[in-house]
């Protein structure tokens, strides 16, 4: 894809999801599988998994033996067929039995035309079984590559966490940028073109105290220099997701201004990794924005997409993701914020809305997806077991400092990679600590807007310590996250 491939998302599909046309053989037409169906087919993914590899029950393999039953009937199959779905080296138990309501769709066809749909189904499992166990190995890999020892753990080493924060400091009264800004090795893998996953950018800016003529020209002069920089394939402002429509790709030009009706414009990055290119490529775009008159102001936000591909149909993946996320929230808002916010005040959840996760999580990957949708601080609307989800975390504030936006583009990565290297039970600090909690706590305790030392000081920052222990391992990472929660403060609910 270094060529600045398109990413083809048809290609990645890996569950049937409602109203979604499947790819069959040559000479046949697609057909859509209704949600029933594809409850069906995910749950004999799950079981198919573990029987493959040896790791299920009796009765986990006698429930897949009966599930195939299950769909052969579903989709058409008379005793003595072929069950969709069977694996290699999987036999085929049980006798098939009618299921309840298994009757196909009258849009599925008529009887005669259920060849094409049993070749479908076959298809669609065959592939979802190949993506489960890539998905699987690359879920071991992050585990295994994960060092038995960080470089530094800023929950036992205090100091080393004072220290970065003093440094952050430091320079941010010498008139130095406080979050530093790398172009090698940003992200310690975890954006890595191999064997780390791929994120976008969405950058809102304002062109404030300027009326509507001078806002257009200021736009077009944007849109004009993004193009002469080589970083846009036109020297226009596009509508609203344009570039989504499109279809997205890792050209090194394929960034695109977008209209947005809440701010004066919106740049979308194409499918970014952690290489020299894509950091240089971003320091010149915000200062193509800024030398035109562009600001981040308080109305404006920065999202983070994050690649999702080896999540694959494993809920308790998502559960992880959101757990870690409301476990920190708190924390995460306070990154969140725009270290040249008036105020220093986050500009508020009309956008990003705070997550709430079920006590015992969700149950499937839709559940998750439905209830976690585009306006929340993370949004998993595109995630459907595919390997071309992603996440989008919504709660950034915009921001054209590229150190800023490197940092949180870090703490998301870091996060998702988290969730499929954890144990199942999830993180390891289960105490919640929800948006304003440590505003809270300092009010309560007559301490807000003081600033802190001793005991109050370190059991403040245990949380963000915390977080940068589980996301990240470097201290390089650590130090980064530390500068950015050392220019920013605690917000309220």
């Amino acid at each position: 894809m270094g060529s600045g491939s398109r990413i083809n998302h048809q290609h990645h599909l890996v569950a049937p999801t409602a109203g979604r046309t499947l790819t069959v053989p040559e000479g046949t037409e697609g057909i859509t599988l209704d949600e029933a169906h594809q409850d069906l087919l995910g749950r004999v993914i799950r079981l198919g998994g573990a029987v493959q590899s040896g790791q299920a029950t009796p009765e986990e393999q006698q429930r897949f033996a009966d599930l195939r039953d299950e769909m052969r009937t579903a989709y058409g199959t008379e005793p003595g067929d072929e069950a969709p779905g069977t694996a290699t080296g999987v036999a085929s138990g049980g006798t098939a039995q009618p299921a309840a309501g298994a009757a196909l769709p009258q849009e599925w066809g008529a009887p005669e035309d259920r060849a094409v749909q049993r070749a479908a189904a076959q298809q669609v499992l065959d592939e979802t079984l190949a993506e489960h166990q890539a998905a699987a190995a690359l879920q071991v890999q992050a585990r295994d590559r994960w060092p038995a020892d960080q470089d530094v753990s800023y929950e036992e080493n205090f100091d080393a966490f004072r220290q970065a924060y003093q440094a952050a400091r430091d320079r941010a009264a010498r008139g130095e940028e406080a979050v530093p800004f790398l172009t090698e090795n940003a992200t310690g893998g975890l954006g890595s073109r191999e064997g780390g996953r791929g994120f976008g950018l969405e950058i809102e800016f304002d062109v404030p105290d300027a009326d509507y003529n001078d806002r257009r020209e200021a736009i077009g002069r944007i849109a004009r220099d993004l193009h002469e920089a080589g970083l846009s394939q036109d020297a226009y402002q596009h509508g609203y997701h344009s570039q989504a429509q499109a279809g997205y790709t890792d050209a090194a030009n394929a960034w695109r201004l977008e209209q947005d009706c809440t701010v004066a414009g919106e740049l979308v990055s194409p499918i970014l990794y952690d290489e020299p290119d894509s950091w240089r490529n971003l320091a010149t775009a915000c200062q193509i924005i800024r030398e035109h008159g562009g600001r981040a102001t308080v109305g404006t936000g920065g999202h983070v997409h994050v690649g999702m591909h080896d999540f694959d149909h494993e809920v308790g993946n998502h559960n992880r993701l959101l757990q870690t996320y409301q476990t920190y929230e708190d924390v995460l808002y306070r990154l969140a914020q725009n270290p040249g916010s008036p105020n220093n005040r986050h500009r508020g959840t009309n956008w990003c809305r705070p997550n709430r996760v079920p006590a015992a999580g969700y149950s499937q990957v839709r559940d998750a997806a439905g209830a976690n949708y585009h306006g929340m601080a993370v949004n998993l609307s595109a995630a459907r077991g595919s390997r071309s989800d992603h996440g989008e975390f919504r709660l950034w504030d915009g921001s054209l400092n590229p150190g800023v936006i490197q940092a949180q583009t870090n703490l998301s990565l870091g996060m998702v990679a988290a969730a499929v290297r954890q144990n199942p039970a999830g993180p390891a600090h289960s105490s919640l600590m929800p948006l304003g909690s440590h505003r809270a706590q300092l009010r309560e305790a007559g301490l807000n807007g003081r600033r802190l030392s001793g005991d109050a000081w370190r059991s403040s920052t245990l949380n963000f310590r915390r977080l940068v222990d589980e996301v990240f391992h470097r201290a390089l990472d650590k130090e980064q996250a530390t500068s950015l929660f050392a220019a920013t403060r605690w917000q309220q609910r």
